[in-house]
């Protein structure tokens, strides 16, 4: 019994014993913690992150040109080039030989190019490409691809000697009534239907005796007067 009691007390000096070292240390350890915390730098406070703005929306109108145009081909492009039309070249304007203004209505003698018979022609006719609007003894107005074109009949006038038939000599509107109206002359014959100026009708050659009312080759020469003088032609008989 005694034993046992002394082993007891044995025992309970020892858990005394440990528990008074436990309290030793965590004391010690407590005091060493507080040591380091005071002796550590001080850290800056930490700044609030700032807010991260959101993506925008994706819009479909962005992405157009990644749409239109392919990776491995630069040169695609849905945009049509439509290419202007080509501008026409005017062509040769046609030439003329005289005009008959003493006429009703007056006749211009022309040619559509250089080699071609010159035939007699009115205002609203078709020379060649060209149509003829008006023209007096000095100008004449043609159309041609809608477009006015005016130029005076010595512009073009043929100066080529060999193919040049008939001439045209003007006559200002205040000479005296008896001056001699020469505006077509052609070399021909001395009497009889002269050169076509179109629409059946002849003109008189110079110096023609054959009197008025004659016929000849199906024409009937017929001579008008006029505040100029005495105006000759030959009409077709119909």
């Amino acid at each position: 019994m005694g034993r046992l009691f002394l082993i007891n007390v044995l025992l309970l000096a020892g858990i005394a014993a440990a528990a008074l070292k436990w309290m030793d240390l965590r004391d010690e350890t407590a005091k060493r913690e507080a040591l380091v915390s005071q002796s550590a730098p001080k850290l800056p406070e930490a700044k609030p992150a700032a807010s991260v703005p959101m993506p925008e929306k994706t819009v479909a109108a962005n992405y157009l040109d990644i749409a239109a145009r392919l990776l491995f081909s630069r040169d695609r492009n849905p945009t049509v080039v439509v290419a202007p039309p080509p501008v026409k070249q005017m062509p040769a304007l046609p030439l003329t030989y005289g005009v008959l203004m003493l006429a009703d209505p007056p006749i211009i003698m022309m040619a559509a190019k250089k080699g071609d018979a010159q035939k007699g022609f009115r205002p609203g006719d078709q020379v060649g490409d060209f149509k003829i609007v008006t023209f007096d003894n000095r100008n004449i107005t043609l159309e041609w691809d809608g477009k006015r074109v005016l130029r005076t009949v010595g512009e073009l006038a043929d100066r080529d000697p060999a193919t040049q038939q008939v001439h045209q000599q003007n006559i200002p509107a205040t000479e005296a009534p008896k001056a001699v109206v020469q505006t077509v002359q052609t070399v021909m014959t001395a009497s009889g239907p002269g050169v076509d100026t179109g629409g059946g009708i002849r003109a008189c050659n110079a110096n023609d005796s054959t009197p008025a009312g004659a016929v000849q080759d199906g024409y009937r020469k017929i001579v008008s007067e006029t505040p100029f003088g005495k105006v000759c032609r030959w009409e077709k008989i119909k």
